[in-house]
């Protein structure tokens, strides 16, 4: 309750109550979830690769829960390169079984990539500096 509160320093003194936004708990209310960085490999974004496509989501996936299954079928269909498909089914079961959120970093160009993943070489000098940019790190 107290984070609610944002206290601000006006001439009285008043607090001044931010407006409740149902879709912020996240700011609120700290994930349990830990973050793992997964270099030399992608995070291809599915949705993004399929409308690439041109094809519709519900059209074409039979497995439309993210998964191992989903990664399969996304390189049998030529959406996905099979290291992409690879890539993904990797971090798909690394998030699923660990309950971690994987980011990846990769030169790679064969696909849409998602938000967590970064186009840079981590082996340059300029990495940390790439990653806390790219993913508003302090």
């Amino acid at each position: 309750l107290i984070s609610l509160i944002q206290s601000t320093s006006t001439g009285a003194g008043k607090r001044h109550r931010r407006p409740f936004n149902p879709h912020s708990w996240n700011t609120s209310i700290p994930t349990t979830r830990q973050n793992i960085l997964c270099l030399g490999m992608s995070y291809p974004c599915v949705e993004s690769n399929i409308e690439g496509f041109g094809l519709r989501k519900d059209a074409v996936i039979e497995n439309p829960e993210k998964g191992v299954d989903q990664a399969v079928e996304l390189v049998r269909r030529g959406i996905l390169t099979e290291m992409d498909g690879r890539d993904l089914a990797r971090v798909l079961a690394l998030e699923a079984n660990n309950d971690m959120l994987a980011y990846t970093v990769s030169m790679e160009k064969g696909a849409i990539y998602g938000k967590r993943h970064l186009e840079a070489n981590f082996n340059r000098t300029n990495f940390i500096k790439l990653m806390q940019k790219e993913w508003r790190l302090k």
